[in-house]
């Protein structure tokens, strides 16, 4: 049976790789979809990295990660486009460019994404988040 596909933002990714607690809440949504990321989404991780002196042992452990449970999405025209509408489309409620470009990717490959935080993804029309934020 093929798995639904469905795009995670950088938390849920960070909750599951350092086994946070709230990482049980989203278990379920990592099983039964075939997960994608956005290139964002793994630029944001390399930073954090960076950005915490992770030695490389730690560092290979997010690429390996990467390699076995995820397909990276890159940029492409219809992400480009998607990430247009979207920054253009919540003018009201700006958007940071980050999860405009991984909302972007959800819409691209028609697919839900997964995040703890949804409030930065509301008012994005087509786009369906998928939450356990209580």
């Amino acid at each position: 049976m093929t798995k639904l596909p469905l795009v995670v933002d950088t938390c849920i990714f960070s909750y599951e790789f350092n086994q946070h607690s709230l990482a049980e809440r989203y278990v379920q949504y990592l099983e039964k979809y075939e997960c994608f990321l956005s290139f964002q989404t793994v630029a944001e991780l390399y930073r954090g990295a960076a950005q915490r002196n992770w030695g490389e042992h730690k560092k290979e452990k997010i690429r390996r990660t990467i390699a076995e449970k995820y397909t990276t999405v890159h940029s492409d025209d219809s992400i480009v486009a998607w990430f247009v509408f979207v920054m253009t489309v919540r003018k009201k409620q700006p958007i940071a460019a980050g999860d405009a470009w991984i909302a972007a990717t959800a819409l691209a490959l028609g697919c839900p994404i997964v995040t703890h935080n949804a409030k930065d993804f509301e008012s994005i029309p087509g786009l369906t988040v998928i939450t356990e934020y209580i």
